[in-house]
């Protein structure tokens, strides 16, 4: 297997992430952890390279910045049959590595895994998140599966890339669009791994979810916010309706929504607004106005 990371200017994150890689059971065949520094300014080289004692460690630069660009350069560098895709700012936990070599050695009929992805509230976060986690817990990249079930459609729910994985041999046929991804000036740009495991799906391959390949995905409190929050939901709703004309109509329910949202923030527990405030949020995004909270 390659575990693939990409990573830019998150050297402490980065740390943490193969700190769980270095605590995690180790598969019975071989391995090989591939950082990829996408544009890295900081620490990020030799945190990667001071791993290299305890880790099998492969270390390379992208110097096009862009996590699609990133992607595409660990499938350049990749030796192993399965690529694993991990988040810098993903801890996996201790059957990580064995689950998805017991997977793909289970079902050698699918190409595309997907794990577990459990959001991880950093520091010490506001109240009102921790209480209404589960309202907004799909910003944080959140996939709960318990068990290993088949999927084949291209509407199916589908992991994400924070934790999945694609036979290197059907990923090489399925490259990353430059367009999609996080990227400068594009912070809650995505997509890149949906549209990829869409296009595999659509060629005939068949994926399953590995409940047993399981990572905390760290939200530092910079991602704690209303308005962070409130950017994710507004962009991913844009994104959604590209291509779509805004109407008056549209513009008219965001604004209500976002009404009923500020009266009910004061007043009532925080699920029930953070669900308004989600809705106000998509219906901005699609109507195409208060880009910003």
């Amino acid at each position: 297997m390659t575990i693939a990371i990409c990573t830019r200017n998150r050297a402490s994150l980065l740390a943490r992430c193969l700190a769980s890689l270095v605590a995690a059971e180790r598969p019975t065949s071989a391995f090989e952890i591939l950082v990829v520094a996408n544009d890295c300014s900081d620490e990020t080289l030799p945190v990667a390279q001071g791993f290299a004692a305890r880790l099998p460690m492969v270390v390379v630069e992208e110097p096009q910045a862009g996590l699609s660009h990133a992607r595409n350069r660990a499938i350049a560098e990749a030796r192993g049959q399965l690529i694993v895709w991990l988040d810098d700012d993903a801890l996996v936990r201790s059957s990580f590595l064995r689950a998805y070599e017991a997977a793909m050695a289970a079902s050698p009929r699918c190409s595309i895994f997907g794990g577990v992805i459990v959001p991880c509230l950093d520091g010490e976060p506001p109240a009102w998140l921790l209480a209404g986690l589960d309202v907004v817990e799909s910003a944080y990249a959140a996939r709960r599966r318990a068990a290993a079930d088949i999927f084949a459609d291209v509407d199916a729910d589908l992991p994400f890339g924070a934790n999945y994985a694609m036979v290197a041999d059907v990923q090489r046929r399925f490259r990353f669009d430059p367009e999609l991804g996080r990227r400068p000036g594009n912070p809650f740009a995505g997509g890149e791994e949906i549209a990829v495991m869409r296009a595999a799906l659509a060629a005939g391959h068949v994926g399953r979810w590995v409940p047993e390949a399981i990572v905390d995905h760290l939200i530092g409190p910079e991602r704690q916010t209303e308005a962070w929050l409130w950017g994710y939901f507004h962009a991913d709703a844009k994104q959604r309706a590209s291509g779509r004309p805004a109407s008056l109509w549209g513009r008219f329910k965001a604004g209500r929504a976002f009404r009923r949202y500020w009266r009910a923030r004061t007043r009532a527990q925080p699920q029930e607004w953070l669900a308004l405030f989600v809705k106000a949020a998509q219906l901005a995004g699609k109507a195409g106005v208060r880009p910003d909270l």
